[in-house]
């Protein structure tokens, strides 16, 4: 049996957006394997998924992530998407830095 390969960062990326759609990562890999040897492409791949994701209630001009849209986001190349990972990741790492622990005083007086 031939295990799948497949990039960390697209992983990564498949889970986060995954998790913004409020959608269960396995469940939608396995739905779309059992629909890619169910319905194999008889045309280009890449019509083959838009096809697929036409089952998805999303429409090109809803708002997607950071002020895109769901076409504007697939519209851009590996490369885009990448870079708007690598900001998103940057700024979740910046706001957890600026987070500080902050001293409790407990001033309560114990049962006795």
């Amino acid at each position: 049996m031939e295990t799948l390969q497949i990039p960390s960062h697209l992983r990564e990326n498949f889970i986060d957006t995954c998790r913004q759609l409020q959608l269960d990562a396995n469940r939608v890999l396995e739905q779309f394997m059992a629909r890619f040897v169910s319905q194999p492409p008889e045309q280009s791949i890449d019509a083959w998924v838009q096809n697929l994701l036409g089952d998805i209630r999303l429409s090109g001009d809803d708002e997607f992530v950071d002020g895109l849209t769901v076409d504007e986001y697939f519209s851009l190349t590996e490369e885009q998407r990448d870079a708007l990972w690598e900001k998103w990741a940057q700024e979740t790492d910046n706001a957890v830095g600026r987070m500080t622990a902050r001293k409790v005083v407990v001033d309560a007086n114990t049962a006795g």
